[in-house]
């Protein structure tokens, strides 16, 4: 009779063989256990899966366990499980270096954590799109999360970044609606962001919303709206806000560095948690509509540096006409949906409250409140904006 501990090195011996994955060079097969992968293709050592769409044996796909004869998983071509509902599981092991285009996209029964390893460089467009994973780790390697990466993982609950990340493109996690959680540090190496990349993402909640993009370069359009992000710090030489933060209703606080000249429409509409708005003295264009219905949050808009000289315009309408640079801050109040444009201060020292909508005055004409002076417009569903 074999003796309790010879059944249990047995076991152990047979579970190791069937862990490696043993390549087949001329049936172009790798197999581990009952699963069986086709069409693999090998240059030296280094293995591509091709076409396994329709492979009912694809089921758990664990490449971390080793390969027989010396042979390394490099990368999973472009489609190669797209679609395939027989997958449950990844996990891609340390020696893949690229993700073909749609390779798990479709994948719904796809659940879990998906863990990018250091040596994973690039992916094609939409590798895990509509697929069912709950969490994304990134690893050292990706500086490019591409388009579409996740978007519509309707299951995707967290994310840990890694700072290497430089650019987080188009749609990359666009209506992920049961995204909570960004585990650690958005990366703040950062340079674009893409249109509509986190589009619908609002139900992020804790820590870890705050995100410092000082090295921002690009944006593209929406790329925040309906975002549950905190706070956001923009800088590096980016031009236009553009209308990214449509609708994101729990931002509290942005500070746009010098470079930015332009706050673009909707840029803020509907930003109802918004209580602080840091404006860089480069910005010389606010355009009409970027911050309609603010709800009935107090917004403190404040000059980061000397105003620019020759005032700020809102289109054909100038927001301060100021050769003087003592105007720093102004606030905002829902006040019946007028906008009140107040010039430039004679003593900056002076504090002043906020003066009552005077019906007086037309629309688009002159008055004075004290030593203020003040111009009204009334722009639909506006907010009514005061320079102290």
């Amino acid at each position: 009779m074999k003796s309790i501990l010879s059944i249990f090195l047995s076991a152990c011996l047979f579970s190791t063989v069937f862990a490696e994955w043993v390549y087949d060079s001329t049936a172009q097969t790798l197999t581990q256990g009952t699963v069986v992968l086709n069409n693999v293709t090998a240059a030296g050592t280094k293995l591509t899966i091709g076409d396994n769409k329709a492979n009912e044996t694809a089921v758990e796909l664990d490449f971390s366990t080793g390969f027989a004869d010396g042979y390394q998983l490099n990368s999973i071509a472009e489609s190669a499980f797209g679609s395939n509902q027989y997958v449950t599981k990844l996990v891609l092991g340390d020696t893949i270096t690229y993700i073909g285009k749609s390779a798990f996209d479709g994948c719904g029964n796809l659940v879990g954590e998906i863990v990018l390893p250091d040596s994973l460089t690039s992916t094609g467009y939409h590798p895990f799109t509509k697929s069912g994973i709950s969490r994304v780790v990134f690893g050292a390697g990706m500086k490019v999360v591409n388009n579409w990466f996740v978007k519509e993982c309707k299951s995707l609950k967290s994310i840990k970044w890694h700072q290497n990340i430089t650019s987080i493109n188009e749609k990359a996690f666009l209506s992920c609606e049961a995204l909570t959680t960004f585990e650690n540090e958005f990366p703040t190496n950062v340079t674009y962001v893409g249109n509509c990349a986190f589009h619908t993402t609002p139900n992020l909640e804790g820590d870890n919303r705050d995100l410092k993009l000082l090295k921002l370069t690009g944006f593209g359009g929406t790329s925040f709206q309906n975002c549950g992000i905190k706070s956001i710090e923009i800088g590096g030489g980016l031009e236009s806000t553009g209308n990214n933060f449509y609708h994101a209703k729990k931002l509290e606080s942005v500070v746009l560095h010098e470079g930015v000249k332009t706050i673009g429409f909707d840029c803020f509409t509907d930003c109802t948690a918004l209580t602080n708005l840091v404006i860089a003295s480069t910005v010389t264009s606010i355009v009409s509509g970027s911050m309609y219905r603010m709800g009935s949050a107090e917004l403190h808009v404040w000059w980061k540096g000397v105003p620019p000289e020759g005032g700020v315009s809102t289109e054909d309408n100038t927001l301060i006409r100021s050769k003087y640079p003592a105007v720093h801050h102004f606030d905002i109040a829902n006040k019946e949906g007028w906008i009140a444009y107040a010039a430039t201060l004679t003593n900056p020292d002076v504090a002043l409250t906020i003066p009552p909508k005077d019906n007086s005055l037309s629309e688009g004409t002159w008055g004075w409140k004290g030593n203020q002076k003040v111009v009204w417009f009334g722009f639909p569903a506006a907010t009514q904006i005061i320079i102290w």
